[in-house]
């Protein structure tokens, strides 16, 4: 179903959005409590959504466990980690090693679901990884901008970023039997998301709310505007894009979509573009191609 495997990139259009609305908030409320309040905001917003439209069924209720399990490992833990490595490593670095999620999930998909790809399919999914390599790699020219500095240890914030593409490829893959019993996509997004947003509670009141950055500010001097702001993200990146997401791997293979949903670096590029007043190298470009490619090849397919 094409419809189905378009919603990688529908996901994706959605994570550039928030990502690039990111650094600034991350920086201001801290990154666990900017977390912890955008995906609370999140799953209020589609808690809110299922009850009123009644969506919560049998087949949710009978796969609970493991999309309990989902929430913890993709929410949790992989959105946690991804949004702690775009701190330290700005939203370009972080997305060339967030993007290693879709081979993970292919391998996952193929270990624990059968889901083959034929040797086209993985042609097409190598283009738009390579696309995406080559575009995050030499998609840049030097230039100091905030967003391309490295807050604290290098080799953390790697390790953060992969390990967000871990849990976004594990946290898939267990939602996955729930979606193909016909549970409602948003409500398996619902409870995935809180899941996740009583863990990062749970965690911030615990270890977090009196370990705050030194340049994050106390909760009293956040404007209505920061607010606002996280709102935003979570209604773009979780409530839409995360449930777009969702329903595109209930219809369609968990790789394919995943691989397309990795697209988000290069999307961020002309965005880095207007924002530092730098054109991307040739290599951003080329890379764009391959993912454009790649793309079409795994639609038309």
């Amino acid at each position: 179903m094409p419809f189905a495997e378009l919603a990688g990139l529908v996901a994706a259009l959605c994570w550039t959005v928030s990502s690039l609305m990111a650094p600034r908030l991350i920086e201001r409320f801290g990154s666990m409590r900017f977390n912890t309040v955008r995906i609370s905001i999140a799953s209020l917003i589609l808690l809110l959504i299922c009850f009123v439209g009644q969506r919560f069924n049998d087949q949710l209720w009978q796969h609970s466990e493991m999309i309990l399990l989902s929430g913890v490992v993709g929410i949790f833990l992989g959105d946690t980690m991804l949004f702690s490595a775009v701190h330290r490593l700005g939203s370009r670095r972080a997305g060339v090693l967030f993007a290693t999620n879709a081979p993970m999930s292919i391998l996952l998909s193929w270990l624990f679901l059968d889901e083959y790809l034929s040797l086209n399919q993985l042609f097409a999914c190598g283009l738009v990884l390579t696309g995406v390599v080559i575009a995050i790699l030499f998609g840049k020219r030097n230039n100091n901008h905030a967003w391309e500095q490295t807050k604290g240890k290098l080799s953390a914030g790697i390790l953060m970023a992969l390990g967000g593409a871990l849990g976004q490829a594990s946290g898939a893959l267990l939602s996955k039997p729930a979606l193909l019993d016909g549970a409602d996509p948003i409500a398996v997004s619902a409870l995935r998301v809180s899941t996740g947003a009583i863990a990062l509670i749970l965690a911030y009141g615990l270890f977090y709310r009196h370990k705050q950055p030194a340049d994050a500010l106390p909760i009293w001097q956040l404007k209505a505007a920061d607010f606002i702001g996280a709102t935003a993200m979570a209604t773009i990146g979780m409530v839409i894009g995360m449930s777009i997401l969702v329903w595109g791997i209930g219809n369609a293979n968990v790789g394919i979509v995943t691989t397309l949903s990795a697209v988000v670096p290069v999307l961020i590029l002309p965005a880095l573009w207007i924002t530092t007043g730098q054109r991307p190298a040739f290599g951003a470009w080329l890379g764009a191609i391959l993912v454009v490619t790649g793309a079409a090849l795994i639609i038309l397919h």
